[in-house]
């Protein structure tokens, strides 16, 4: 039996790679440039680049299964790559025959966020329920679902879009072409956004630190700085927590009464911000669900952190590619 697996996470800044055993031990873990400015083709060239590191620091690629791939956009059968519109020329790229062809080891992948939540299944804080979703509060918002202790990844692995699920009828426009999406109000740009609005619609008898802060210096504001500002207790910020946070239980809500998860766990860089995140959510949750299901569920931080994507990526290895009839490496 094949004892290790390859995973990559391809970033907008950084491409992550790790050899991985079966229970979840880095034996070894690279980073490098992505260069997404440059192309798919140099980002394709640099996946290759990384694997064979990996290959090198091995030693060998005997005991290797396969190469397993996390990237923004969705991934089909055949390996390209589709809705990837943060990654300059990545849409229509094919990644599994390049490796094949390179390194004669097949190869799977996924969406970023969905094998983030195999990770989190697996060695995090999804550990000992069969039914879980996660959702990664970034840049944007993804998400990824497991039901009965399996990765759900619907028609063309394109399951767990849930950032994109309305919150607010006539909402902000959402680069997606729906209005209102989640992803306007939770995450860490959409939390920007509902800062600096509620700042500036403030009257002098209300100005705290943060909203002369948001107000003199705009371009500074990060969802980091609002939640330091949180913490200090100032009423602007807080009112900015709030709001967030009771977009993102309106999109939990619509997950507890249709999926009735064990656990929801919240990732990405918003959550930096910590239990105060949680804490709100879980106040506001109950307006938008059967009380008597969401009793049922746990709302948890994410425990992976930066290396979520890439040891779920490895771990789609050994889940989609163990005990198929694959091409064995030379």
């Amino acid at each position: 039996m094949k004892k290790y697996a390859i995973g990559i996470d391809v970033g907008g800044t950084n491409l992550k790679g790790v050899v991985m055993d079966r229970n979840g031990r880095c034996r070894h873990l690279s980073r490098i440039p992505t260069e997404a400015d440059k192309g798919g083709k140099k980002v394709l060239e640099n996946i290759l680049s990384l694997i064979g590191t990996l290959i090198e620091k091995e030693g060998t690629k005997k005991d290797i299964l396969g190469i397993g791939i996390g990237t923004p956009g969705f991934v089909d059968a055949k390996g390209v790559i589709s809705a990837a519109k943060n990654l300059p020329g990545w849409e229509g790229t094919n990644v599994y025959k390049p490796i094949q062809k390179r390194f004669g080891l097949p190869a799977t992948a996924g969406n970023d966020v969905t094998v983030a939540t195999l990770a989190e299944s697996r060695y995090g804080a999804g550990q000992g329920v069969q039914n879980l979703v996660c959702l990664a509060l970034g840049t944007g918002i993804g998400g990824g679902i497991v039901t009965n202790g399996q990765l759900y990844k619907g028609t063309f692995g394109m399951a767990g879009e849930l950032g994109h699920i309305s919150v607010e009828t006539n909402g902000v426009p959402c680069n997606c072409g729906v209005k209102g999406c989640v992803e306007c109000y939770a995450s860490a740009t959409g939390i920007v956004r509902t800062a600096l609005e509620l700042c500036r619609g403030l009257p002098p008898d209300r100005q705290t630190s943060f909203s002369r802060l948001a107000a003199a210096q705009p371009h500074t504001i990060t969802s980091k700085i609002v939640y330091d500002y949180v913490k200090q207790n100032d009423p602007a910020a807080g009112a900015v927590n709030e709001m967030v946070c009771d977009k993102l239980a309106r999109i939990i809500g619509i997950i507890v009464n249709a999926l009735s998860p064990d656990r929801i766990i919240l990732g990405g860089g918003v959550m930096m911000a910590g239990q105060v995140i949680i804490d709100t959510t879980a106040k506001y949750v109950p307006r938008y669900c059967f009380e008597a299901i969401w009793r049922h569920c746990e709302l948890v931080i994410a425990q992976c952190g930066e290396n979520a994507g890439v040891l779920g990526a490895a771990q789609l290895v050994f889940e989609d590619l163990a005990g198929k009839n694959i091409q064995k490496s030379n």
